[in-house]
């Protein structure tokens, strides 16, 4: 993976830490920087700005539908 567009980084990892990254990115057959990006990445994707999906239209017809107590009051 070229650096070309990526900015560099510098952690401190505390020794066990340090010895769990490279434990964990060696079962995964990844990199130590390659794990740690993949599990940021993982992190990180409740902080991207994701589209709203449109509504199809189905907010307007609610507002259409009519009175909710016609249904109701029918069999009284």
């Amino acid at each position: 993976m070229a650096l070309s567009r990526k900015k560099a980084t510098t952690i401190a990892l505390d020794p066990e830490d340090d010895r769990l990254l490279s434990l964990a990115a060696r079962e995964r057959g990844v990199s130590r920087s390659e794990f740690i990006r993949q599990q940021l990445a993982l992190v990180l994707e409740q902080y991207r700005r994701h589209p709203k999906p449109k509504s199809a239209g189905i907010v307007r017809a609610l507002s259409e539908r009519g009175d909710e107590r016609e249904l109701f009051s029918a069999g009284r």
